[in-house]
């Protein structure tokens, strides 16, 4: 970056805002300030440089004295004074012929003139051997007042500058990048040894320093993560940590370096990924899973493989259909997950174990079938017919949340294996395994709750394994709030690090995620993950909880203040102290961070410090997202036609279209030359089949429309795709056709939907007499031809997967016959 980059260079900044207006009006202008300013600041210099002069000249006096005293005789010094005396006596004009006394060394007395006593060879003499002693005295005093001066100014600038600095009194700490790595690395090293000491098995910490990291991890020694090139602190990586900032900050970079470092360590994780980035630079389809309806690599799943027990389903449910947080009674959210409860645990009981069978039972069927199998359940009440509105109002709620059910692929003999979260979890293979929740923004509103089931099963399966103090699992979500709130991962935060969990949350604002979860919750949420990576921000709530997670501080300052006047008795500076509790960063430096720029704040009291991370480009391994080529629903298949593929697949029966089981379109089944005896169906069999529609009266039968042949044609056509393939003849005198209240008529349509088949009394039950008359007669009219493409379409597809007014047609189920006849099995 430039050097003169005003984001960084730190350079003093003064801003002339375009909206001042005026000036102030001074008592004095900017000369006679700055006068009074600079006469006083040079005064109070002046008193300053003073006391190092006499620090020196202290310690010359001190100097001289001792080395006179030292160096000098007593005549010697007396010669040196009349030297001075004389000096001073010709200076001010005195009569130089003045004859004076001198007392010689050797104790005589010599007359000579005042003006030549300076030249007299012993007052010579004792002169010389003074200035020697004055000389040595002035080396002397530097040498030893220059230190001391030295200390003097040092401790002068240094008090000065200290009495202005900010003292920390308490609270959290803001240091330098090198000063936080330095000691978290001597934090680890210290653990790591104490660790290799005292484990199950003690080992040398130098001879394990100097394994790889594979190795390491096999054997149980921890290796710590890192986050924007800062090591966490010992085994803090379960303390979970947040990422939060706006889009194209840095999160995505930051969690691809973590995928980066559990691939090498070969742990396991679970990520969320909406945009498709973590799947082009890690997809491994030898050991990797790929959960997205809308994908074509998507596995097979179904929500039967996760769920044994109802308190299974109770979970998942809880999860598939959401109510937030601030809703204290969410009657329609709780109404659908009990209707969803039930129908799970009566379709596991019947074996109808698909996602498929629960959008065709539950989802499309009509609400008197649904009330017929929850029937002496706690959602029978919540499917009356009594109350219908409000039980379609139920199943809207449930339609709307779980209808990407319906495109989830389901298990398939000779296809792909099942795959299972629960299963996934449990596996204690370090075979590092990612599990992709992939999606996309215009399919989010289709398969949010769907993501927010699957990342709740991925959570609520780890806190059923044995406790560890091993990372086990990482969860990874880029942005957690564009999940539904996720009932698990409030206990999972508080949790999951006793089983090996560890969580990474990516957020844009925190107005999304109070969205989502609620204030308390989100709140929750956010003190929960405890290490913090911060960068830039969009919004200033998002910016304030920023500042609020990196944290305050009690501060005391100096202020420093001047005052001047006329006199001089008036110039002064003064230095006032104040404390004062302010954030280590303000929400506006958080909210004008560059990209790829922040803070990282970890716990245990380490103190925050600035973090810039690094772009690195990865390169593309496998497609973001592969689209199903088509988005149909998955088909439903019933329990018989599943087990008649699965004895073709084994071999037990012939292939090709002419061994597909037929039914026929009008009429009666083929009668068999010896039938067997009919037994009581199960309640499984009863309520794997669809649900018969019947109309409230049979239609009359005129007579001169009755049928005059011996046998009636009963076209035949295929089981699945409701082509016609034979034509059946049954005897006139077999049971009647016509029976009150059993007959299934669409509206607007002369053709039944039902093929006559044995009832639990042993009668047949019957078709529409008008059909029957039709295909007796051999008609084939345009209105016949679109009814009879209704009819195979029904068969093929399912009953209610076209019309709208399914519900509406006034169903009258005769409760002493089965309803158990499949329409579309």
């Amino acid at each position: 970056m430039r050097r003169d980059d005003i984001r960084f260079n730190g350079a003093a900044a003064t801003i002339d805002h375009h909206s001042a207006r005026g000036r102030i009006t001074r008592n004095a202008d900017n000369f006679t300030r700055g006068s009074q300013l600079l006469s006083h600041q040079y005064q109070m210099t002046w008193a300053g440089v003073k006391i190092p002069l006499w620090i020196w000249v202290g310690t010359f006096m001190l100097l001289f004295n001792l080395f006179v005293w030292l160096g000098l005789e007593e005549h010697e010094f007396q010669l040196d004074v009349m030297r001075v005396y004389s000096s001073i006596w010709t200076w001010v004009g005195g009569d130089k012929f003045r004859l004076i006394n001198l007392t010689l060394p050797n104790g005589t007395v010599a007359h000579l003139p005042i003006g030549y006593v300076p030249y007299h060879p012993a007052v010579v003499a004792a002169w010389t051997q003074t200035m020697k002693i004055l000389t040595a005295t002035l080396v002397m005093a530097t040498c030893v007042a220059a230190p001391m001066i030295a200390w003097f100014i040092t401790w002068a600038n240094k008090r000065g500058k200290d009495i202005l600095k900010e003292r920390h009194e308490r609270g959290a700490m803001l240091v330098e990048r090198p000063v936080l790595l330095r000691e978290i690395k001597a934090h680890n090293g210290d653990k790591f040894a104490e660790e290799c000491r005292t484990g199950s098995k003690p080992r040398d910490p130098s001879a394990v320093g100097k394994l790889d990291l594979h190795d390491r991890v096999n054997i149980g020694i921890h290796t710590p993560y890192t986050i924007a090139g800062i090591p966490y602190p010992w085994r803090l990586e379960q303390s979970h940590t947040m990422m939060i900032g706006t889009t194209g900050t840095g999160k995505t970079t930051q969690l691809r370096s973590l995928v980066t470092q559990l691939r090498k360590r070969r742990h396991r994780a679970v990520i969320f990924d909406l945009t498709g980035a973590f799947m082009e630079a890690f997809y491994n389809p030898e050991t990797d899973v790929i959960l997205n309806p809308m994908d074509k690599r998507c596995a097979p799943w179904t929500l039967f493989d996760e769920c044994r027990n109802y308190a299974d389903f109770v979970s998942a449910a809880a999860a598939l259909i959401p109510s937030h947080p601030d809703d204290k009674e969410p009657f329609w959210q709780n109404a659908a997950r009990m209707l969803f409860i039930e129908m799970c645990i009566k379709l596991q009981e019947m074996g109808e174990t698909t996602n498929a069978a629960i959008a065709h039972h539950l989802m499309q069927a009509d609400l008197k079938s649904i009330n017929a199998k929850l029937e002496d359940t706690v959602a029978a009440p919540l499917t009356t017919e009594k109350a219908a509105r409000m039980a379609e109002s139920i199943r809207s709620v449930l339609n709307v949340n779980g209808q990407a059910l319906r495109f989830m692929p389901d298990p398939v003999p000779g296809g792909p294996p099942a795959f299972s979260i629960r299963d996934w979890i449990s596996t204690q293979h370090r075979d590092g395994s990612i599990m992709f929740i992939t999606g996309s923004y215009n399919d989010l509103e289709l398969t949010r709750g769907l993501f927010t089931l699957w990342m709740d099963l991925a959570v609520n399966n780890l806190m059923r394994l044995p406790k560890t103090r091993d990372l086990r699992t990482w969860y990874l979500f880029d942005e957690v709030h564009a999940l539904h709130a996720l009932p698990a991962i409030e206990h999972g935060l508080q949790s999951a690090r006793n089983y090996g969990g560890a969580f990474v949350l990516g957020i844009h604002s925190f107005d999304k995620l109070v969205a989502t979860y609620g204030l308390q919750n989100a709140t929750a949420l956010t003190g929960l993950a405890r290490t913090k990576l911060i960068l830039a921000t969009a919004d200033r709530t998002t910016a304030e909880k920023c500042s609020e997670f990196i944290g305050s501080r009690e501060v005391r300052q100096m202020d420093e203040a001047y005052s001047y006047g006329y006199n001089n008795t008036r110039d002064a500076s003064t230095l006032t102290p104040r404390k004062a509790i302010e954030p280590l960063v303000i929400p506006d430096d958080i909210n004008n961070l560059p990209s790829l720029h922040g803070f990282v704040k970890f716990p245990d009291g380490f103190p925050a410090t600035r973090i810039e991370l690094r772009y690195r480009s990865y390169p593309e391994v496998a497609l973001g997202f592969e689209p199903r080529p088509d988005m149909k629903p998955t088909e439903y298949i019933s329990p018989e036609d599943r087990r008649r593929r699965g004895k073709r697949a084994d071999g037990g029966g012939k292939g090709g279209r002419e061994n597909v089981p037929v039914r026929p379109l009008n009429g009666a089944e083929p009668v068999l030359e010896k039938p067997e005896p009919q037994k009581e169906r199960s309640e499984a069999e009863k309520a794997a089949s669809a649900i018969e529609v019947t109309h409230p009266q049979p239609l009359p039968v005129p007579p001169s429309a009755s049928p005059t042949p011996a046998f009636q044609q009963g076209v035949v056509i295929d089981g699945k795709t409701g082509e016609v393939i034979a034509a059946r003849s049954q005897p006139s005198g077999s049971a009647p056709l016509g029976r009150p209240g059993v007959d299934a008529t669409m509206a607007g349509m002369g053709t039944s939907l039902l093929g006559g088949r044995p009832s639990s009394d042993g009668q047949d039950q019957t078709r529409s007499v008008e059909a029957g008359k039709s295909a007796a007669r051999g008609e084939a009219g345009p209105a016949d031809t679109r009814q009879e493409e209704q009819v195979m379409r029904e068969l093929r597809d399912g009953i209610g997967t076209e019309s709208t007014k399914h519900h509406d047609r006034g169903h009258d189920h005769d409760h002493g016959l089965d309803d158990g006849y499949g329409m579309g099995d």
